[in-house]
């Protein structure tokens, strides 16, 4: 027979993780989420470690991940960052919107070769994206 004490406790743990999927995030824009939680991988960065959103970053970053804009036409040089704020967006999609999402690159082994140097490498180093990846 359980007690009363016990069974108020079974009850409570029962209610606790039943509300758990009621559960809302605070909502965050891309670049909070991303100078919480996203992290560079070593294999293709020249400065590893956790993300710091540059200030010009802040408005592209922004406008990639607002879900009322469909289209982002960047003109940009080489090396600002680019795909590490493509990733970090994808990222605050998949973890924080919990949207499915999909990249394209124009050739198979492009894509292969994106996948091993940028997508598995970023999966592995942030810890919100591993805990979702099987």
């Amino acid at each position: 027979m359980i007690s009363g004490e016990r069974r108020a406790n079974n009850a409570n743990r029962a209610i606790t993780n039943g509300l758990i999927a009621l559960h809302i995030p605070v909502p965050l824009t891309t670049v909070q989420w991303a100078d919480e939680y996203y992290y560079l991988p070593k294999e293709s960065s020249y400065t590893p470690g956790k993300w710091e959103t540059l200030p010009f970053q802040v408005a592209i970053m922004n406008a990639m991940g607002y879900e009322l804009i469909r289209v982002v036409n960047l003109i940009k040089s080489a090396r600002v960052g680019y795909t590490k704020m493509l990733l970090g967006v994808e990222g605050y999609f998949i973890e924080h919107k919990s949207r499915n999402s999909l990249l394209f690159q124009p050739t198979d082994s492009s894509a292969e070769d994106f996948m091993k140097s940028h997508v598995e490498p970023t999966i592995r180093d942030v810890p919100v994206l591993l805990e979702l990846a099987p």
